[in-house]
This record gives structure tokens, C-alpha cells and sequence, in this order.
């Protein structure tokens, strides 16, 4: 395991130390970087496993998600990737966007790249990358601050769509004060102008469009 931290001021080093001194395989490096994207690929740079994902202060993984992933990576050795069902989950846990997730589900199911060009339906915290995929496809970039790994799963869907494992394997956290909901319209805009280097048809990208458009009016609506 890799933490990589910021710099953190909020008594998440003290959190960090406690839990490396119990657990010594975790590795650690708490300094000033340029955010979210650089955070994220030096961790993968440091990581030694065969593996590879990350997943955000705000996310959860839910109980046996590691296991599962173990055994599916052990029976099926070729996978370059997997991706599985996911929720939208509020500060206190609570499950929240339900018709959203199901939608998602059901696209993800049919792991189809026409329709992950139309809406990003693959949920971050619950996609798992082989190292071999990371090596050919990486690093992630991202825009400002922000880790754009929509960017990332067109690039490796381009040539293989990732396996799927149906179980709910993360809580993606959208609250009104976290990162993702402050940066939620500046994602969405970077997001449009990633799927416009993939795709040149109009439908595609009018689909896309209005996916996007839908999001923002459900999520403010909703106060997600």
C-alpha cells in the first residue's frame, strides 16, 4: 500500500505514522505536490505490485473488495483490466443517486466502448489495473488539480474493455464541500474535450453532451 499526502496540515501525517508503524508494508511520502494527478502516478510509480489502483481520501472500499479482486486477477491471469459496480454514497455513508448508479450498472454490464464514449459509466474506485496495462497506457494526466482518469479508460477501451465483476466493490463520497461537487462543472467541461479527441461523431458527442448536462441539473437539484 502507498499513501501519497500532500503535505497535509490537518492531522492526517499523525493518522499516517500511527498506521505504517502497525502495518509495514505501507509506504508513505507526505510533501507539497501539484496535486491530484501527480500524487497519483508516483504512488503508482512506487507501487510493487502486479495490480494496481488508487482511491481517494473521500472514497470507501466495501467489506472483501480487495479479496475478490485477488481471486478474479488469479483465475483469469490475462485480465488487463476490471472494473465493478459501484455507489454515490454522502458524507455520512448513506447511499445517495440510486437511479444514477443503476444507469451506470446496467452500462457497465454491457461493457461497451460506444457507450463509454457517450457517458463515463466506469466508477474510479472500483476499476483495478493490471500493471502491464498501467506500463503501455499511463501515466493518468489531469487538468489544473484534477486527475482526469476518464481520459485513461478511453485510451486502454480504445483497444480492450475491462472485465467485469458483478459485486459492488466502492462508495464514490459527493458531498457539497468535497473535492469532486466543488470541481464538479470544471470536470465536466475537461471531460467533454476527452471524448472529442476519440470520437468525431456528432451523435456520440451530442449524447455525451447532454449526459453532461443531465448531471449538473440532477446533482445541484438534488444538492448531491
Amino acid at each position: 500500500m502507498v499513501i501519497q499526502d500532500g503535505g497535509s496540515t490537518d492531522g492526517s501525517l499523525a493518522i499516517i505514522k500511527k498506521y505504517s508503524k502497525k502495518y509495514p508494508y505501507i509506504v508513505w511520502e507526505s510533501k507539497k505536490d501539484k496535486g491530484q494527478t501527480e500524487a497519483i502516478n508516483n504512488g503508482f510509480e512506487k507501487a510493487t505490485g502486479e495490480i494496481l489502483t488508487f482511491i481517494n481520501a473521500d472514497d470507501v472500499y466495501f467489506p472483501g473488495t480487495l479479496q475478490a479482486v485477488g481471486k478474479y486477477f488469479n483465475k483469469h491471469p490475462n485480465t488487463l483490466w476490471l472494473a465493478g459496480k459501484g455507489r454515490n454514497i454522502d458524507k455520512a455513508g448513506k447511499e445517495i443517486s440510486e437511479p444514477i448508479t443503476e444507469y451506470k450498472n446496467w452500462l457497465l454490464k454491457r461493457s461497451n466502448y460506444r457507450y463509454l464514449l457517450m457517458v463515463n459509466y466506469i466508477m474510479q474506485p472500483s476499476v483495478f489495473l493490471s500493471r502491464e496495462v498501467y506500463k503501455k497506457y499511463g501515466p493518468f494526466v489531469g487538468i489544473g488539480r484534477n486527475v482526469m482518469e476518464y481520459e485513461t479508460w478511453l485510451k486502454i477501451g480504445k483497444d480492450n474493455m475491462p472485465k467485469v465483476i458483478n459485486r459492488q466493490l466502492s462508495g464514490f463520497r459527493l458531498a457539497d464541500d468535497n473535492f469532486s461537487m466543488t470541481n464538479f462543472k470544471n470536470i465536466l467541461k475537461a471531460d467533454d474535450k476527452i471524448v472529442e479527441r476519440y470520437t468525431d461523431n456528432i451523435i456520440v458527442l451530442g449524447i455525451h453532451w447532454l449526459h453532461n448536462i443531465a448531471r449538473v441539473i440532477i446533482a445541484y437539484s438534488t444538492n448531491v
